[in-house]
């Protein structure tokens, strides 16, 4: 089976960088590192086998692309496919509402 390439954005990696905080200051330390540990590692493994598997997101429609969605305990991540590469766009945790699409250029 070939992997796909799996792509972490920037946008992506500050919505865990928030989360981890929030966890540091909750849960502590080493809970949050744990967290964040087991979230990469859920993304990594099953983004680059089979992306195509997980439903297009709810909000996809807002795009100007189809954004799909795999949820990861309370964490919606959400995601596009181009070719043979997955990009990681947004980690939202289930708090949140409808993710609105980038405005800026």
């Amino acid at each position: 089976m070939k992997r796909y390439t799996v792509i972490i954005e920037d946008s992506a990696k500050l919505d865990v960088q928030d989360s981890y905080n929030w966890g540091c200051r909750v849960w502590g330390v080493e809970r949050a590192h744990k967290w964040a540990r087991e979230l990469r590692g859920a993304i990594l493994t099953k983004l680059a086998l089979t992306p195509l598997g997980f439903p297009v997101a709810p909000d996809s429609n807002e795009f100007g692309e189809e954004v799909r969605q795999m949820i990861v305990g309370r964490y919606r991540v959400l995601f596009c496919v181009r070719s043979r590469r997955v990009h990681v766009l947004h980690i939202k945790g289930a708090y949140i509402g409808t993710l609105e699409p980038d405005t800026e250029g």
